[in-house]
């Protein structure tokens, strides 16, 4: 194997693929990328089994071959080079690196012990704004749930079509005490299906769709084709194939009241500073802060106490609709999702102390909706 190409698009495709190798006492191969010559390219590849990244690298091939060499070596080496070209030749002694007067050998292992990749059909594609995807990750996947108990709930779900809406899809994540949706419009697509996409796949699909430079191009839209339990994610000259969680998602829509009794407008940034200053005296393990809904008085109160450190309150302007109510949230959750919201004002929305709380962006065109369940005394 030998090829040319320059040391920016070799540092972007390394910085792409390398994230997801890990060391493995079994098969230590998977700790590598694979190089390897494909239409007058080089593609590199990782894999941890369950999620496999690849990335197309232009240049010039001389000799077609593939080798494998430990990722984050290659990568840190490739990093302190000066940019211009890099040539890269498999020797006897390993992959031989010529740049800028520098010549170095690492040593790997043979690219036919690397595990194959099935290549699986794509049909039936459904594109959206790269950009669209990367925020929807940000707004939902905190809220996946941390516990294996149930896998079902260790990923987010993804709605096409259907209730969704002919064009749109929804993306959704809960662990039981909070639930996340974002719904976006597709750009290409109109199959009815429904698939579970791991949260781990989800953020390094985020990580790559930041690891694109101005100056290489960046592809404004992502495509997801579903194939054999697979979700195949194709973005430029990147593709991500990962497994799938098997099983059913609850019926999320259930538990998201229709009607309110009480609803709640205020400063985004005000409440999030209250918020803020409320966490530093809540009781440790609880997480809690109470928040005081006064429609007379046209505030909103947020209150905690700790025997230990202490209390505080603080109230904020609101425009306040219904009857003064009291609620007990955790301020953890409640942070996240008012993170996760973008315009300058959010919307409340509530019916008690013992039901769960809507939050939602106030103005502004992003379909995002997320509640958080109370705190019960």
């Amino acid at each position: 194997m030998k090829f040319v190409c320059t040391q920016e698009n070799l540092s972007q495709g390394l910085t792409i693929v390398s994230h997801i190798t890990g060391k493995s006492i079994n098969l230590p191969i998977l700790g590598n990328v694979l190089l390897q010559t494909e239409g007058g390219n080089l593609k590199l590849s990782a894999t941890n089994l369950e999620l496999s990244v690849n990335t197309l690298i232009r240049g010039k091939v001389e000799v077609e071959g593939e080798y494998t060499v430990p990722a984050k070596l290659f990568q840190d080496y490739i990093s302190l080079l000066p940019q211009g070209k890099v040539e890269l030749e498999f020797v006897e002694e390993g992959l031989r690196i010529t740049a800028s007067g520098q010549e170095t050998v690492i040593r790997g292992m043979s690219g036919q012990e690397f595990p194959l990749v099935p290549k699986l059909a794509k049909t039936n594609g459904i594109s959206f704004k790269a950009t669209d995807i990367k925020r929807m990750i940000s707004q939902v996947a905190f809220s996946v749930s941390l516990s294996e108990s149930r896998p079902e709930l260790c990923g987010i779900a993804c709605f096409f079509g259907g209730a969704v809406g002919k064009g749109m899809s929804a993306f959704v994540a809960t662990d039981g005490y909070r639930l996340a949706e974002r719904v976006l419009p597709m750009i290409k697509g109109s199959a009815e299906m429904m698939m579970i996409v791991p949260s781990r796949t989800m953020l390094e699909l985020s990580r790559i769709l930041s690891s694109y430079k101005d100056e290489l191009g960046i592809p404004e839209e992502v495509e997801w084709v579903m194939a054999e339990n697979q979700l195949i994610v194709t973005y430029g000259n990147t593709e991500l194939v990962s497994r799938l969680i098997e099983g059913s998602f609850p019926d999320y829509r259930q538990i998201i009241p229709e009607q309110f009794r009480v609803t709640s407008v205020a400063d985004r940034s005000d409440i999030q500073k209250a918020v803020k200053s409320a966490s530093l005296f809540a009781r440790q393990g609880l997480f809690d802060v109470h928040l005081g809904f006064r429609a007379a008085e046209g505030v909103m109160s947020v209150h905690s106490a700790d025997q230990g450190t202490g209390k505080t309150a603080t109230t904020v302007s609101a425009e306040i609709e219904g009857t003064d109510t009291d609620l007990v949230v955790n301020y953890r959750y409640l942070s996240d999702g008012l993170t996760a919201i973008g315009t300058p004002k959010t919307r409340f929305k509530l019916n008690d102390g013992n039901s769960a709380m809507l939050v939602v962006p106030e103005g502004g065109d992003e379909a995002y909706r997320y509640l958080v369940m109370p705190i019960r005394n």
